[in-house]
């Protein structure tokens, strides 16, 4: 399935964020896809920790070996070890750093938007009261259901979920751009496994703006592991 999605990845990406301004019929309960995506997951739980290492391939700079840690909505790290330098960014509630720098509320909110993205679809569940439902839209020889859950400060994720199986095929982080308008960032999944009873996507394909700017490749995944908090402090350089 990942070869259409590719092929039409940017057209389509680009159009979605158009639908998602406009608003599409809600339908009257999600409950039934919820409960699918439950089905597909293995769990309505959500977990208290992710640990997800592996690598990035991005076309600015290159592969390197990849770290993600999350520890609720606004506790999060990403860690790339490039070959021209280690890229670290981090949120912790209200401050964010990126490469031990202090970073401002935009650079946080796209952190809070990743963070959201590798909690799919726990998150959705846990909020399923605040959710909007976006309706179906044709792809390829199936349909893709759109659910968007709502952050704070104007931040929305959109999951794009197969109803016929349940799992969240593509996202897109939606953030509100100071000088008007939105910057979008898509997600595309493929490769899903399973560990600990709990389903993932093993690849990612990444889009800013509509623009195909990468891939990240997920070799190991921990649930619920512990994640000390000086994991969410700048000053610790190259865990990986």
């Amino acid at each position: 399935m990942i070869a259409p999605l590719l092929r039409t990845g940017l057209r389509t990406l680009a159009a979605l964020a158009l639908l998602a301004c406009t608003g599409l019929a809600v339908a009257a309960d999600l409950g039934p896809l919820l409960e699918r995506i439950v089905q597909a997951y293995g769990t309505a739980a959500p977990p208290t920790s992710i640990l997800q290492r592996g690598r990035t391939i991005s076309h600015m700079q290159g592969e390197g070996a990849l770290l993600r840690a999350y520890r609720g909505a606004e506790r999060f790290r990403i860690e790339i070890h490039y070959p021209n330098g280690i890229e670290t960014r981090i949120v912790d509630g209200p401050i964010a750093w990126q490469r031990n720098r202090p970073m401002g509320q935009a650079f946080r909110s796209a952190l809070i938007l990743q963070a959201a993205r590798i909690a799919l679809p726990w998150n959705l569940l846990a909020a399923r009261d605040t959710l909007r439902d976006r309706g179906e839209y044709a792809f390829g020889d199936g349909r893709l259901h759109l659910v968007e859950l709502p952050l704070a400060d104007g931040l929305r994720l959109v999951a794009e979920v197969d109803p016929a199986s349940g799992r969240v095929m593509r996202s897109r982080g939606i953030l509100p751009s100071p000088h008007g308008g939105e910057m979008v960032f898509g997600t595309i999944y493929d490769d899903f496994r399973s560990v600990d009873g709990r389903l993932y996507p093993a690849i990612e394909h990444h889009y800013a703006m509509g623009r195909y700017i990468g891939r990240s490749i997920i070799d190991t995944v921990e649930f619920d592991a512990p994640i000390a908090d000086a994991l969410f402090r700048p000053e610790i350089p190259g865990l990986i």
